[in-house]
């Protein structure tokens, strides 16, 4: 990204926009890392990256935004800046620091109810209802409410194949217990806490992803990330894409 053009008739309104967003982003910056003495704000940006979902995924353009903060701080022609920010610039910068102030949550972001089947739900119950509501993934809950395994349409063409091969297919009878056999991956998910930022939420499921050897079927939300308590949203690689790092 091409930060700043250096103009010989300037209007220094986003220069200004942008010292003030960059000196609020540096105090709490400072004030995340309990920092009393002076520490540049690369530093800062280095230290809290390993701590900070945000600046983790922001990192180099706040190296490249602290140059610049530097050019328009340090050179001056008659005592005014001479480097302006593009708008664009202007908008990045306060968008890191909303984000870093008031970070998107997977809750409300993803809360939706939850379609989920125990292992004696009848197959065409769920079959039914991925056609009505549009999704590809279903939790599988034990007969006490916990989360036991997730169940895709990747696992039900498994099973179809192998039912067809042996010549048995009943889609009529045929149970979720059925199907848990065929599951790709075995607890091929991860229980997250509704209080996760997005960027958190992507990084855990490339983490988990990298720990299973295959992509996560789904991340799925709970008050504390627990398997017994109620589930609150799903989240996919779709949903999750966009939060995922260059």
């Amino acid at each position: 990204m091409k930060y700043f053009e250096k103009l010989e008739q300037f209007n220094m309104t986003n220069a200004y926009k942008f010292l003030d967003y960059y000196n609020e982003l540096d105090l709490l910056l400072a004030k995340a890392l309990n920092q009393a003495d002076y520490v540049s704000f690369r530093d800062k940006v280095r230290d809290l990256s390993g701590k900070n979902a945000v600046i983790k995924r922001y990192r180099d353009d706040l190296f490249q935004l602290g140059n610049l903060r530097n050019a328009i701080a340090h050179q001056t022609k008659g005592g005014a800046p001479i480097a302006e920010p593009f708008e664009e610039t202007v908008k990045l910068i306060q968008k890191i620091l909303e984000e870093f102030k008031n970070p998107k949550r997977v809750i409300p972001a993803f809360q939706f109810e939850v379609f989920t089947v125990t292992p004696d739900t009848p197959l065409i119950n769920l079959l039914q209802e991925m056609k009505t509501q549009n999704f590809s993934q279903a939790p599988i809950l034990d007969h006490d409410g916990k989360v036991i395994e997730v169940v895709s349409t990747n696992t039900i063409s498994r099973w179809l194949i192998a039912e067809y091969e042996n010549q048995l297919i009943d889609l009529t009878a045929a149970k979720i217990s059925d199907l848990m056999p065929h599951v790709e991956t075995k607890e091929n998910y991860a229980l997250i806490s509704r209080n996760t930022t997005v960027y958190e939420a992507a990084e855990i499921y490339l983490k988990k992803s990298k720990e299973k050897k295959s992509q996560l079927d789904c991340l799925i939300i709970t008050q504390n990330g627990k398997p017994t308590e109620k589930l609150m949203g799903i989240v996919c690689i779709e949903d999750i894409a966009p939060y995922l790092m260059d």
